[in-house]
Parts: structure tokens; sequence; C-alpha cells
């Protein structure tokens, strides 16, 4: 029998809304206080057609909010600022891993200490810094089946995103987590999914869009193939250390996602930390003072 349905737990639905990298990368702009029409094209690099058909998407989603015309331009709403703790650690992540790689550098201040800084994923209840090897997820009351429907968004090719002169923040993770297919393999990976038919079933991707996604994430480093059962040809596909380390963007992605998307039954999944054998939330903190950031209280430096 044919499968014609995924699992809608929160990541899905948050992909639904940011996953693809036009408005990935607006947000990025919106973040760092652009809010001009222009200003979005010009530092994004991204057409203007494009933008605007961005921007519409987010005005309708209640992301953003277009002001009124004798003061022009566009703000967040609260929806849109709730999206703050995915954009730290996106930010996080490029830091650790891809911070040489870029025309210039970002550094967060945490304005409540002064110090600069850089996020950490901490548990909202214990403290501790988060590693998902510690952390077992489970179906919650609002889990759910859906049939996706996956637009025709075209992903991002290396030479395109070198044409916007590394003017943004997060250029490789954002090209990730703006392909909605490739973030769903990464989450087959973290949710205990490893083999091809299994992660096919559970995306419902076509087999070559799915040898794709899985080429790439090995040639990024993201996954690497691990022979299984004695047979050579056959494998399971495990997260690496930098894999592994996309494990925050996807709690907040989710943490979003539950706030905005889950019905009154409760969350698709539940989640336990299993140093202290509680539920599990993400807090973004400073990793000076351990202070809890918002959008508020950070400030970017270049």
């Amino acid at each position: 029998m044919k499968h014609e349905t995924i699992r809608a737990c929160s990541i899905w639905r948050a992909l639904e809304v940011v996953g693809d990298v036009p408005v990935l990368l607006l947000l990025e702009q919106a973040f760092l206080g652009k809010h001009r029409f222009d200003e979005f094209v010009l530092e994004t690099g991204v057409a203007r057609s494009v933008i605007s058909n961005r921007l519409e998407k987010l005005v309708e989603a209640d992301v953003l909010t277009k002001l009124p015309e004798r003061r022009s331009g566009y703000r967040l709403t609260e929806k849109g600022r709730d999206l703050f703790p995915v954009a730290l650690m996106i930010l996080r992540w490029q830091h650790h891993w891809e911070e040489g790689e870029r025309g210039f550098s970002i550094n967060l201040v945490h304005r409540e200490c002064g110090q600069t800084m850089v996020p950490v994923a901490a548990c909202d209840h214990c403290g501790a810094e988060i590693d998902p090897r510690e952390v077992t997820w489970a179906p919650g009351p609002g889990l759910s089946q859906v049939t996706p429907i996956y637009g025709r968004r075209r992903r991002q090719t290396a030479s395109a995103i070198a044409k916007r002169g590394n003017r943004t923040m997060v250029d490789s993770v954002i090209g990730l987590f703006g392909d909605r297919w490739a973030t769903l393999v990464v989450r087959a990976c973290f949710t205990g999914i490893h083999r091809f038919d299994d992660i096919q079933r559970d995306s419902l991707m076509a087999t070559n869009i799915l040898a794709d996604r899985l080429d790439r994430l090995q040639k990024q480093g993201i996954i690497y193939a691990k022979p299984y059962s004695g047979h050579q040809d056959r494998f399971e596909y495990r997260l690496t250390e930098k894999g592994r380390d996309l494990y925050p963007v996807l709690l907040a992605l989710l943490q979003w996602g539950d706030r905005w998307y889950a019905d009154a039954k409760g969350p698709p999944l539940l989640l336990t930390h299993e140093k202290g054998g509680h539920a599990l939330r993400m807090k973004p903190s400073c990793s000076v003072c351990s202070g809890r950031l918002h959008l508020a209280n950070t400030k970017f430096d270049r």
C-alpha cells in the first residue's frame, strides 16, 4: 500500500512557513534592523519580484506586518520576533563550523552583561547545554499525519549564493534549512530513522530527490553512510558531529511550531531531557553570564 502522508510535527509545520531560502534571508535582515523593500533587495541580492512575493507570504503568515504607506516598510510581529531563537541557533552553528569562510564576521553582544558572546542552547529546566544524545522523543497528543504539498521552490546553487558577495550571515545553513527536503532528512536522523527506504516513507520524497539530498548532506559533512547487515551496498545514514550540532536549530523550529501551530490537543512531539527526566524546553542563553537571550537584549556588531 502506498503511503500518502507524513508526520506533521511542528518542525514540518514551521518549515511550511520559513523553509525557503529567500524567506530566511529576509528574516535575517529583519532581525538586523532592516525594514524597507529596497534594503531587503540590496542586502539579500534576491530579485525584486521574489522579494515582493515572499514579503506578501510573510505578511499573510503574520510573521511581518506592512507599515502604513507614509512610513513604508515592514516590521516583525510577535510571531515573527518569536523566530529569533531560530536565528540565534543558526548563527551559533555558523560561528562554530564556518566562521572563517565568510567575508565578514558578526559579533553578538548581550546587553545585560555587556559582553560579546555566543548563544548557547540550554535546557530551561536545569540550565545544562543540550546534547541531542541525551534527549528522547515520544509521540504527543497532537501528532497527526498529513498529505504534504511541496511547492516548487528552487534550491539555491553555490553560484547563486556566491553572487550575494558574502553579505548574508548564514549562507550555508540557510541553504540547508531553506530546503525542506534536506531538513526532513536531518529530522529523520534525529528521530531514529536512518535507512533510505524508511526516510523515503517518512518524508514522501521522490527517490531521486532523496538520493540527491543524501549525497549533498554527505558532501557537506552533515551525515555519513554506514553499511549495515553485512551488505556493502546498503547503508544507514548517521549524523556527524557537525550534523548533530544542528539540533538546536531543529529544537527552535519545533518550539516555534508548537507555539503557533499546535492544536488544542497539544504538541505533536514530547521531548524528555534524560539528565533529569524532565520535559525539555530550550532557552537561548548567553555563553558569558547564562542569561536568557531575546531580541531586545541582544545586539549585533559587525
